[in-house]
Parts: structure tokens; C-alpha cells; sequence
């Protein structure tokens, strides 16, 4: 009696080949046919399995926001030091007395803030926003006007503010990236709903085989079978060890690649990414080599 073969072991399938594994089974078995024929739950099961698989098993490492995030913080350094810079140039340079007295009680205050430009992200925020708070109230406000720097909290205020809106929404997509599940998770569901969704089918041809004796029946889940067994024989073979492409004699070239039987995790291949024991480094500035190596960091 025809049935899918689903009694055999998956977890010596790198990721990639195990998410093709799933799609290609997906692609064999329609909606339409689980609708038809009464499965639709353990399909529909299986398809959202297979789906969060393929979205996870290559996570990104990278952030399409980085461009943005590297020419705000940009921004906001510039402002910084051109307003340090101006108030430095009036203590040293001032015409008059009280440019002079001006531009040193301003420098103070730009002093306590530690070049902010060369903290790391979130201190620059921190400490830019303290130094905003410091030049709105007096003796800064006052100094301030005396050299025409008035507009200098302002600017400041708005370069950070600026940095800060694209920064919060960097923080939001990396936990959620830190959120979802790891590949071990979603192919242990991939599997239960493969195993779920063969066994209905299963069941189903083998009543019909038995009592219905419904010839469509028959004709259309046989033809199942055969189409998700046919995955099945090339799954198993490429786990097997062949790299499934054919050579000048058109017999398969046995992989090159070591095999691990006897391990009890997915993939060697840490598809998430982490590495265990580590602790997470501290977050670099864009733009800065922060290992001295004359490499350029990326965000």
C-alpha cells in the first residue's frame, strides 16, 4: 500500500537543506488538495512551520538602517564640535572682555561633557542631552548670548534628537531579531508537522484503499505520495552525503564534506549566529576602527 515515508531521521541536514526539504514537500501537497480531501489543519500546520523556518534559517547581520544611523550620528558630532569650537575660539580670542569671560564660562560646560563625539553611541545621547539642559539655564544662557551662540542648544538638541529616533528604532529590530526562535526550535516544528501532515494523508489513502474504493481518490493522493516521496528519496540521499550534481558520467560525486552521525544538534554551522560563553561586546561607533586592525567598522 502506497504511503509517504516520514520514519526517518532529519538532524543530519544542514539548515538550508532541511528549509528546501520543507518547501519542496509544501509545493508537492496544495491547499486546495488539503481542503478537499480534509487535512487542511495538518497542512496548514505544516506550511507555517516551513515558513518561519525559511525566514530564520539565514538570519540578516546587517541593518538597512546603518547609512542613515552612521549620517546622523555624523551630524550630530559636527554640530558639537563646530559649537565647542566657538566657544573656545571666544575664550582665547575674544575682543572684548566680557567674549572673553563669555566664551570661557561656555567652554566649561562643553568641558564637563568629555568629547562626547567619541563616546560610544548611547553615552553621546546621555551626555548631549545633559549639556542641552546645561546651556538653557544660567550662567551658560547668559554667555551664550554674549557671543551669539544662543541658537547652540537648540542645534544640538536637534542633531541628537534626530540620531536618537533612528537609534530607538535599531533597538526595536534587534530584540526582535534576539526574540525569535532558533533554527533548533523551528525544525524540531518543521518535523512534528511533516510527520502530522504524512500521516493524515497516510490514513486517508489507506481508508479509501479499504472501504471507499473511490478511484479519484486514489488516483490523486497516490499521486501525492509518490510526488512528497519522490522529496523524501532526495533528501535523504543529500543527507546521505551526495552533493546531488551529477558528473561527466552522469553518476553523483559523493560530498566532500565531513558528516557528524552521531550529533544531536541540527547544524554545525551556528546558524544563529552566537557564539556560547561570550559575552556581547561593547557596540562600536560607525565608522571608528574600533580593534586598530585598519579595518572599517560596520553597525
Amino acid at each position: 500500500m502506497n504511503e509517504i515515508d516520514y520514519l526517518f531521521s532529519k538532524h543530519r541536514a544542514k539548515n538550508a537543506q532541511h528549509t528546501l526539504f520543507g518547501q519542496d514537500v509544501l509545493a508537492a501537497v496544495t491547499e486546495e488538495l488539503a481542503t478537499k480531501y480534509g487535512f487542511l489543519p495538518q497542512w496548514t500546520a505544516f506550511s507555517t512551520a516551513v515558513n518561519a523556518e525559511a525566514n530564520r534559517f539565514k538570519p540578516a547581520i546587517t541593518y538597512v538602517d546603518t547609512a542613515t544611523l552612521e549620517s546622523k550620528d555624523k551630524q550630530r558630532d559636527t554640530v558639537y564640535r563646530l559649537n565647542k569650537g566657538k566657544a573656545k575660539l571666544y575664550y582665547e580670542c575674544g575682543t572684548t572682555p566680557e567674549e572673553v569671560e563669555a566664551g570661557r564660562i561656555v567652554s566649561i560646560a562643553f568641558d564637563e561633557s568629555e568629547n562626547a563625539h567619541e563616546q560610544d553611541l548611547a553615552s553621546e545621547t546621555a551626555t548631549l542631552r545633559d549639556l542641552v539642559a546645561k546651556l538653557r539655564v544660567e550662567p551658560y544662557l547668559s554667555a551664550l548670548s554674549t557671543i551669539g551662540m544662543e541658537g547652540a542648544p537648540g542645534a544640538i538638541e536637534e542633531a541628537n534628537e534626530a540620531f536618537h529616533e533612528v537609534y530607538t528604532q535599531r533597538t526595536a529590530e534587534e530584540r526582535d531579531r534576539a526574540a525569535a526562535p532558533d533554527m533548533k526550535t523551528l525544525r524540531a516544528a518543521t518535523d512534528a508537522a511533516f510527520d502530522a501532515l504524512a500521516k493524515a494523508i497516510n490514513a486517508l489513502y489507506a481508508v479509501n484503499e479499504m472501504v471507499g474504493n473511490d478511484e479519484e481518490t486514489r488516483v490523486e493522493l497516490g499521486e501525492v505520495i509518490a510526488d512528497v516521496n519522490a522529496v523524501v528519496v532526495r533528501f535523504r540521499k543529500i543527507m546521505g552525503g551526495s552533493t546531488g550534481k551529477p558528473d561527466e558520467g552522469g553518476e553523483e560525486n559523493p560530498s566532500t564534506e565531513p558528516e557528524n552521525p552521531d550529533s544531536e544538534t541540527p547544524d554545525t554551522e551556528n546558524p544563529d549566529g552566537e557564539t556560547p560563553g561570550t559575552e556581547e561586546p561593547e557596540e562600536p561607533r560607525p565608522g571608528v576602527d574600533a580593534d586598530g586592525d585598519g579595518s572599517p567598522e560596520v553597525v
